[in-house]
């Protein structure tokens, strides 16, 4: 039998990101609980810090925990498993959900060795089921508008985290309340694209109000980016044509300089005829 503390995960405290490797399982053979896990497979999770989303943290360490074949510790030990073989799988467990809580969150858990009892003090800390928790994130929910200047995508997360939320605390939203909610949180620009997406429907899926926000953002935006760009042609287009207007002389205002320095020439008041001398003849000079 291997050592217990071999397949044990050492820490990189330094990371902001755990970097988790799944571990192979002990040597007995005759446990059904083992899998073949990825040895030499790594995921990238970030530490729970007491702030951070809990149910998304709760899914991802839920996943890890599956492939490396120890997600078994959380619940009650099989029969067929020794226990030897059952403390080595809490060990391995234990230690890697430790590994993904921030170090100050690790305090009231770090002499836990039974998984199951490890997690449950984390949901009793972190996942309170109480009517407080569930009004507050009903009024988060019903309250839930569009912040200017985000993009539809951030405006979508930020939904699907309250919903999450709610559905950590055993909470259902029917999928049409999630799409008609969704709706309601929208400023009054999209007024237009809410009557479209309803007008004669009897019914609406929250996928399809998710993918009509994303696309018509989308569409927005190549439109946006086509205006700008033949802007810009049209700009450079004009600067060309101004340019060849300079190069060209300009023949009449030549001619209009010489007829004003030719008037310029003569004395101001002078005219061509001249007055004949008293002793001369005017028909005949």
């Amino acid at each position: 039998m291997e050592d217990p503390k071999a397949g044990e995960i050492l820490e990189q405290s330094t990371e902001p990101q755990t970097s988790a490797s799944t571990s192979s399982t002990p040597a007995s053979t005759s446990s059904s609980w083992q899998r073949n896990s990825l040895s030499n497979a790594k995921f990238d999770i970030e530490k729970f810090d007491g702030t951070n989303n809990f149910g998304m943290w709760q899914c991802e360490v839920l996943d890890l925990l599956f492939r490396e074949g120890s997600d078994i510790a959380l619940s009650s030990k099989p029969k067929d498993i020794s226990d030897e073989d059952w403390n080595y799988v809490n060990r391995q467990a234990c230690g890697t959900i430790r590994l993904c809580l921030a170090k100050d969150q690790k305090y009231f858990v770090m002499k836990e060795t039974m998984a199951s009892s490890l997690w449950k003090k984390l949901e009793d800390k972190y996942m309170t089921k109480s009517i407080e928790n569930r009004l507050y994130l009903k009024k988060k929910l019903f309250r839930f508008q569009y912040k200017k200047g985000i993009s539809m995508i951030e405006h979508l997360d930020n939904y699907n985290k309250i919903l999450a939320d709610l559905q950590n605390l055993d909470v259902e939203i029917s999928d049409e309340d999630k799409a008609l909610l969704l709706l309601n949180s929208l400023p009054d620009t999209y007024e237009h694209l809410t009557t479209t997406l309803l007008y004669g429907k009897d019914e609406v899926k929250f996928i399809d109000v998710s993918n009509a926000l994303v696309n018509n953002e989308y569409r927005k935006k190549d439109q946006l980016d086509h205006r700008d760009s033949a802007l810009e042609a049209l700009t450079v287009a004009r600067g060309r044509t101004n340019n060849r207007r300079s190069e060209v002389p300009n023949e009449r205002g030549k001619s209009r300089s010489k007829s004003r320095g030719a008037s310029r020439s003569k004395p101001k008041g002078e005219s061509s005829f001249r007055r004949p001398a008293k002793d001369e003849c005017a028909y005949c000079h």
